[in-house]
Protein backbone atom coordinates (compact mmCIF):
# COMPACT_ATOMS: atom_id res chain seq x y z
CA UNK A 1 0.00 0.00 0.00
CA UNK A 2 1.37 3.43 -0.96
CA UNK A 3 1.87 6.38 1.38
CA UNK A 4 -0.94 8.21 -0.43
CA UNK A 5 -3.34 5.31 0.13
CA UNK A 6 -2.38 5.14 3.80
CA UNK A 7 -3.03 8.87 4.15
CA UNK A 8 -6.48 8.57 2.55
CA UNK A 9 -7.35 5.58 4.75
CA UNK A 10 -6.49 7.63 7.85
CA UNK A 11 -8.78 10.41 6.63
CA UNK A 12 -11.55 7.87 6.13
CA UNK A 13 -10.88 6.45 9.61
CA UNK A 14 -11.39 9.89 11.15
CA UNK A 15 -14.84 10.00 9.54
CA UNK A 16 -15.63 6.46 10.74
CA UNK A 17 -14.86 7.02 14.43
CA UNK A 18 -18.11 7.24 16.40
CA UNK A 19 -18.72 10.48 18.23
CA UNK A 20 -16.60 12.64 15.94
CA UNK A 21 -18.39 14.98 13.55
CA UNK A 22 -16.83 17.32 10.97
CA UNK A 23 -16.19 20.09 13.52
CA UNK A 24 -14.16 17.74 15.73
CA UNK A 25 -12.42 16.14 12.74
CA UNK A 26 -11.31 19.54 11.47
CA UNK A 27 -10.23 20.58 14.96
CA UNK A 28 -8.03 17.49 15.32
CA UNK A 29 -6.37 18.13 11.96
CA UNK A 30 -5.78 21.77 12.91
CA UNK A 31 -4.35 20.80 16.30
CA UNK A 32 -1.93 18.16 15.03
CA UNK A 33 -1.12 19.59 11.63
CA UNK A 34 -1.59 16.38 9.65
CA UNK A 35 -3.76 13.29 9.58
CA UNK A 36 -0.68 11.12 10.15
CA UNK A 37 0.15 12.95 13.37
CA UNK A 38 -3.44 12.48 14.59
CA UNK A 39 -2.80 8.74 14.61
CA UNK A 40 0.83 8.82 15.70
CA UNK A 41 0.68 11.29 18.60
CA UNK A 42 1.04 9.77 22.06
CA UNK A 43 -2.04 9.38 24.22
CA UNK A 44 -0.63 11.78 26.81
CA UNK A 45 -0.29 14.48 24.14
CA UNK A 46 -3.85 13.94 22.97
CA UNK A 47 -5.26 13.97 26.50
CA UNK A 48 -3.54 17.16 27.58
CA UNK A 49 -5.91 19.82 28.87
CA UNK A 50 -5.83 22.27 25.97
CA UNK A 51 -6.96 19.62 23.47
CA UNK A 52 -9.79 18.48 25.74
CA UNK A 53 -10.87 22.11 26.11
CA UNK A 54 -11.06 22.54 22.34
CA UNK A 55 -12.86 19.35 21.27
CA UNK A 56 -14.27 18.24 24.62
CA UNK A 57 -13.09 15.49 26.93
CA UNK A 58 -15.76 13.01 25.81
CA UNK A 59 -14.77 13.35 22.14
CA UNK A 60 -11.09 13.23 23.02
CA UNK A 61 -11.59 9.92 24.84
CA UNK A 62 -13.67 8.55 21.95
CA UNK A 63 -10.86 9.36 19.53
CA UNK A 64 -8.12 7.85 21.72
CA UNK A 65 -10.10 4.67 22.32
CA UNK A 66 -11.10 4.10 18.70
CA UNK A 67 -8.22 5.35 16.54
CA UNK A 68 -6.33 2.04 16.70
CA UNK A 69 -9.30 -0.29 16.30
CA UNK A 70 -8.65 -2.89 13.62
CA UNK A 71 -12.32 -2.97 12.64
CA UNK A 72 -12.26 0.75 11.77
CA UNK A 73 -9.07 0.32 9.77
CA UNK A 74 -10.55 -2.65 7.88
CA UNK A 75 -13.79 -0.81 7.21
CA UNK A 76 -11.89 2.22 5.92
CA UNK A 77 -9.75 0.09 3.62
CA UNK A 78 -12.95 -1.40 2.20
CA UNK A 79 -14.37 2.10 1.62
CA UNK A 80 -11.26 2.95 -0.41
CA UNK A 81 -11.62 -0.23 -2.46
CA UNK A 82 -15.31 0.44 -3.06
CA UNK A 83 -14.53 3.97 -4.20
CA UNK A 84 -11.85 2.80 -6.62
CA UNK A 85 -14.10 0.12 -8.10
CA UNK A 86 -16.90 2.70 -8.57
CA UNK A 87 -14.68 5.23 -10.31
CA UNK A 88 -14.85 7.58 -7.33
CA UNK A 89 -11.91 9.70 -6.25
CA UNK A 90 -11.48 10.66 -2.61
CA UNK A 91 -10.36 14.30 -2.29
CA UNK A 92 -9.05 15.20 1.17
CA UNK A 93 -8.66 18.51 2.94
CA UNK A 94 -5.01 19.00 2.06
CA UNK A 95 -5.40 18.31 -1.68
CA UNK A 96 -5.01 21.23 -4.09
CA UNK A 97 -8.46 20.71 -5.62
CA UNK A 98 -10.28 20.45 -2.29
CA UNK A 99 -12.74 23.39 -2.35
CA UNK A 100 -11.13 26.62 -1.18
CA UNK A 101 -14.64 27.86 -0.42
CA UNK A 102 -14.62 25.49 2.58
CA UNK A 103 -11.81 27.44 4.21
CA UNK A 104 -12.67 28.79 7.68
CA UNK A 105 -15.97 26.87 7.71
CA UNK A 106 -15.43 24.48 10.61
CA UNK A 107 -18.42 22.23 9.86
CA UNK A 108 -17.30 21.23 6.37
CA UNK A 109 -16.35 17.59 5.64
CA UNK A 110 -12.65 16.74 5.75
CA UNK A 111 -12.99 14.65 2.59
CA UNK A 112 -15.24 14.38 -0.44
CA UNK A 113 -16.16 11.43 -2.62
CA UNK A 114 -16.07 12.73 -6.17
CA UNK A 115 -17.27 11.26 -9.45
CA UNK A 116 -16.13 13.48 -12.30
CA UNK A 117 -13.88 16.52 -12.37
CA UNK A 118 -13.77 18.66 -9.23
CA UNK A 119 -12.52 21.98 -10.56
CA UNK A 120 -14.57 24.48 -8.56
CA UNK A 121 -11.37 26.26 -7.48
CA UNK A 122 -10.88 27.30 -11.09
CA UNK A 123 -14.09 29.34 -11.06
CA UNK A 124 -14.11 32.92 -9.84
CA UNK A 125 -17.84 32.73 -9.16
CA UNK A 126 -20.41 30.04 -8.40
CA UNK A 127 -24.19 30.12 -8.19
CA UNK A 128 -26.35 27.73 -6.22
CA UNK A 129 -29.81 27.19 -7.70
CA UNK A 130 -32.29 25.37 -5.47
CA UNK A 131 -36.01 25.21 -4.96
CA UNK A 132 -39.21 23.25 -5.14
CA UNK A 133 -39.43 19.72 -6.48
CA UNK A 134 -42.95 20.55 -7.66
CA UNK A 135 -42.19 23.90 -9.18
CA UNK A 136 -44.33 26.14 -11.33
CA UNK A 137 -43.73 26.70 -15.03
CA UNK A 138 -42.51 30.19 -14.16
CA UNK A 139 -40.09 28.71 -11.63
CA UNK A 140 -38.77 26.27 -14.20
CA UNK A 141 -38.17 29.05 -16.72
CA UNK A 142 -36.45 31.20 -14.09
CA UNK A 143 -34.12 28.36 -13.03
CA UNK A 144 -33.15 27.72 -16.65
CA UNK A 145 -32.63 31.41 -17.40
CA UNK A 146 -30.44 31.92 -14.33
CA UNK A 147 -28.34 28.87 -15.18
CA UNK A 148 -27.91 29.91 -18.83
CA UNK A 149 -26.91 33.44 -17.88
CA UNK A 150 -24.46 32.10 -15.29
CA UNK A 151 -22.81 29.73 -17.77
CA UNK A 152 -22.53 32.58 -20.28
CA UNK A 153 -20.52 34.45 -17.63
CA UNK A 154 -18.35 31.42 -16.75
CA UNK A 155 -20.05 30.86 -13.40
CA UNK A 156 -20.27 27.33 -11.96
CA UNK A 157 -23.73 25.97 -11.15
CA UNK A 158 -24.26 24.19 -7.81
CA UNK A 159 -27.38 22.19 -6.88
CA UNK A 160 -28.59 18.91 -5.40
CA UNK A 161 -29.91 16.90 -8.40
CA UNK A 162 -33.39 16.71 -6.89
CA UNK A 163 -36.53 16.77 -8.99
CA UNK A 164 -37.81 20.13 -10.14
CA UNK A 165 -35.66 23.26 -9.86
CA UNK A 166 -32.40 21.38 -9.19
CA UNK A 167 -32.72 19.19 -12.27
CA UNK A 168 -33.66 22.11 -14.54
CA UNK A 169 -30.62 24.09 -13.39
CA UNK A 170 -28.24 21.17 -13.90
CA UNK A 171 -29.73 20.31 -17.30
CA UNK A 172 -29.48 23.90 -18.53
CA UNK A 173 -25.83 24.03 -17.47
CA UNK A 174 -25.04 20.74 -19.21
CA UNK A 175 -26.83 21.67 -22.45
CA UNK A 176 -25.03 25.02 -22.61
CA UNK A 177 -21.68 23.28 -21.99
CA UNK A 178 -21.21 24.83 -18.58
CA UNK A 179 -19.79 23.36 -15.39
CA UNK A 180 -22.11 22.04 -12.70
CA UNK A 181 -21.73 20.22 -9.39
CA UNK A 182 -24.42 17.98 -7.90
CA UNK A 183 -24.12 17.48 -4.14
CA UNK A 184 -25.84 14.27 -3.04
CA UNK A 185 -27.36 13.09 0.23
CA UNK A 186 -26.18 9.53 -0.46
CA UNK A 187 -23.11 7.79 -1.86
CA UNK A 188 -21.66 9.30 -5.05
CA UNK A 189 -22.10 5.92 -6.75
CA UNK A 190 -25.89 6.00 -6.31
CA UNK A 191 -28.23 7.93 -8.60
CA UNK A 192 -31.09 9.40 -6.58
CA UNK A 193 -33.77 9.88 -7.69
CA UNK A 194 -33.39 6.88 -10.00
CA UNK A 195 -35.14 8.55 -12.92
CA UNK A 196 -32.26 11.02 -13.15
CA UNK A 197 -29.84 8.38 -14.38
CA UNK A 198 -29.12 10.21 -17.66
CA UNK A 199 -28.66 13.52 -15.85
CA UNK A 200 -26.42 11.83 -13.27
CA UNK A 201 -24.20 10.42 -16.05
CA UNK A 202 -24.06 13.77 -17.85
CA UNK A 203 -23.07 15.64 -14.69
CA UNK A 204 -20.37 13.07 -13.89
CA UNK A 205 -19.05 13.43 -17.45
CA UNK A 206 -19.14 17.21 -17.80
CA UNK A 207 -19.07 18.38 -14.18
CA UNK A 208 -18.94 16.33 -11.02
CA UNK A 209 -20.96 14.45 -8.45
CA UNK A 210 -19.96 15.18 -4.85
CA UNK A 211 -20.84 13.50 -1.55
CA UNK A 212 -19.44 13.33 1.96
CA UNK A 213 -20.87 9.81 2.31
CA UNK A 214 -18.98 6.61 1.39
CA UNK A 215 -19.96 4.59 -1.69
CA UNK A 216 -23.02 2.44 -1.11
CA UNK A 217 -24.63 4.86 1.37
CA UNK A 218 -28.36 4.87 0.67
CA UNK A 219 -30.32 8.15 0.78
CA UNK A 220 -31.82 8.96 4.17
CA UNK A 221 -34.05 11.89 5.05
CA UNK A 222 -31.65 13.25 7.67
CA UNK A 223 -28.70 13.26 5.22
CA UNK A 224 -30.24 15.96 3.04
CA UNK A 225 -30.14 18.90 5.49
CA UNK A 226 -26.45 18.08 6.01
CA UNK A 227 -26.00 17.90 2.24
CA UNK A 228 -27.50 21.38 1.98
CA UNK A 229 -24.69 22.98 3.97
CA UNK A 230 -22.24 21.85 1.28
CA UNK A 231 -24.41 23.35 -1.47
CA UNK A 232 -24.44 26.62 0.49
CA UNK A 233 -20.69 26.56 1.09
CA UNK A 234 -19.86 25.93 -2.58
CA UNK A 235 -22.18 28.74 -3.75
CA UNK A 236 -21.05 32.36 -3.75
CA UNK A 237 -24.67 33.34 -4.36
CA UNK A 238 -27.77 31.23 -3.78
CA UNK A 239 -30.91 31.52 -5.93
CA UNK A 240 -34.03 30.15 -4.25
CA UNK A 241 -36.98 29.44 -6.56
CA UNK A 242 -40.56 28.39 -5.71
CA UNK A 243 -39.55 27.23 -2.22
CA UNK A 244 -42.48 26.85 0.17
CA UNK A 245 -42.40 27.26 3.92
CA UNK A 246 -40.89 24.35 5.84
CA UNK A 247 -39.30 23.01 2.66
CA UNK A 248 -35.85 21.42 2.64
CA UNK A 249 -34.58 24.51 0.86
CA UNK A 250 -34.94 26.49 4.10
CA UNK A 251 -31.92 24.76 5.60
CA UNK A 252 -29.84 25.67 2.54
CA UNK A 253 -30.85 29.31 2.97
CA UNK A 254 -30.00 29.22 6.68
CA UNK A 255 -26.54 27.82 5.98
CA UNK A 256 -25.93 30.30 3.16
CA UNK A 257 -26.74 33.23 5.41
CA UNK A 258 -24.60 31.79 8.20
CA UNK A 259 -21.68 31.53 5.79
CA UNK A 260 -22.17 35.09 4.55
CA UNK A 261 -23.41 34.16 1.08
CA UNK A 262 -25.74 36.31 -1.03
CA UNK A 263 -29.27 34.84 -1.00
CA UNK A 264 -31.65 35.80 -3.81
CA UNK A 265 -35.27 34.76 -3.36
Amino acid sequence: MTDEENKIIKYIMLTQIKGLGPITQNALLDLFGSVEECFEAGCEDIMRADISNIIGRKRTISFVEQRDEVSIRNRSEQVLKDAESSGIRIVVREDADFPKRFKNLTDMPILLYVKGNLKINGYRESAGIVGSRRCSQEGKIRAIDIALEAVKNDIAIISGMAKGIDSYAHTAAIKSEGYTIAVLGNGADICYPKEHDKLYSAIAEQGCIVSEYPPGTQPRQYYFPKRNRIIAALSDSLYVIDAGRNSGTESTVEYARRYGKLVLM
